[in-house]
C-alpha cells in the first residue's frame, strides 16, 4: 500500500474531468436543453390549438344555434297555421282555397335542417360587424315563400 494514499489512475478515473470531457458534457447538455424546449414547444403550440379550437367551436356553436332556432321557428309556424287549417276544412267538410295544401305540408315536413343553410357561406361574424349575413338557402327561401303567400292568401279569402 502505498504511504501516501491510493494511486490514483487518470486514464480510467471517470470522476476526472480534463477540459475535452466539460466540452462534451456542454455539447450533451446543450443537445439536451435544445431538446427539452422543442418538447415544451411543440406541447405549448398543440395546447394552444386545442384552447382556440374550443373557443371558435363555441362561437359556431352559438351563431349556428341561433340561426337554427329562427329558421325552426319560422317553418314551425308556417306548417302549425297550414296543419290546422287543414284540420278546420277537413272538420268543417270545405275545401281549402289552398290547392296545393297537403303537397305543402309534406314538402316543409320534409325540410331538412342541413337544407336551411348554405354551409359554404357560414362564418363567424367580424368583430364590429352588426350586419349578419343572411345564410338562407334559396330552397328554404322559395319554401318560405310559398307557405307565407297560401297563408296570406287565407287572410284575404
Amino acid at each position: 500500500m502505498n504511504p501516501a494514499g491510493p494511486v490514483k489512475d487518470i486514464d480510467n478515473d471517470v470522476w476526472d474531468l480534463t477540459q475535452d470531457d466539460l466540452s462534451s458534457e456542454r455539447a450533451i447538455a446543450s443537445q439536451s436543453l435544445a431538446k427539452l424546449e422543442r418538447a415544451f414547444a411543440n406541447a405549448g403550440y398543440k395546447e394552444g390549438i386545442d384552447a382556440s379550437k374550443v373557443e371558435v367551436m363555441q362561437e359556431g356553436f352559438d351563431q349556428g344555434l341561433t340561426l337554427a332556432i329562427g329558421h325552426g321557428q319560422s317553418l314551425g309556424s308556417l306548417l302549425g297555421a297550414l296543419v290546422a287549417h287543414r284540420t278546420i276544412c277537413r272538420k268543417l267538410n270545405t275545401a281549402s282555397p289552398i290547392s296545393n295544401l297537403d303537397a305543402l305540408i309534406m314538402k316543409l315536413r320534409a325540410f331538412k335542417h342541413s337544407s336551411a343553410f348554405d354551409l359554404a357561406e357560414v362564418s363567424l361574424p367580424q368583430e364590429g360587424s352588426a350586419d349578419a349575413p343572411d345564410l338562407r338557402t334559396d330552397t328554404f327561401r322559395k319554401l318560405v315563400v310559398e307557405a307565407s303567400d297560401a297563408l296570406n292568401m287565407l287572410a284575404y279569402n
